[in-house]
């Protein structure tokens, strides 16, 4: 669940945010396929690891998954339930924690 062997096991167990090569470069990490947990995703008003525009809120009862617009795809976040939540269409920035970052093996 945290830290998947591949692509495929990253979208079976769920939520999980696939990053390209390309998208874990530009947020500092390596230029591999990784995964990341929402729940490890911080929403910043200031710098961040990544920058983009809030597309969609999910209320899940617990908290609310925040989708991300970002250079290359989505990045969801995890607000928890009573934290501010920006409106759709707001920019924010994106952070977390170097080791959140999942390197998947056998993904080249």
């Amino acid at each position: 669940y945290d830290r998947p062997r591949t692509r495929f096991v990253a979208d079976f167990v769920g939520s999980s945010n696939v990053l390209s090569p390309d998208q874990s470069r530009a947020a500092g990490g390596p230029p591999r396929w990784c995964s990341l947990r929402p729940e490890t995703v911080r929403l910043v008003a200031g710098p961040g690891r990544v920058a983009g525009t809030v597309a969609a809120l999910r209320y899940l009862g617990a908290g609310t998954r925040v989708i991300v617009s970002v250079p290359g795809g989505e990045i969801a976040a995890l607000a928890p339930k009573g934290a501010a939540v920006p409106d759709p269409g707001a920019a924010i920035a994106l952070d977390w924690d170097a080791g959140a970052l999942h390197v998947m093996e056998g993904e080249g």
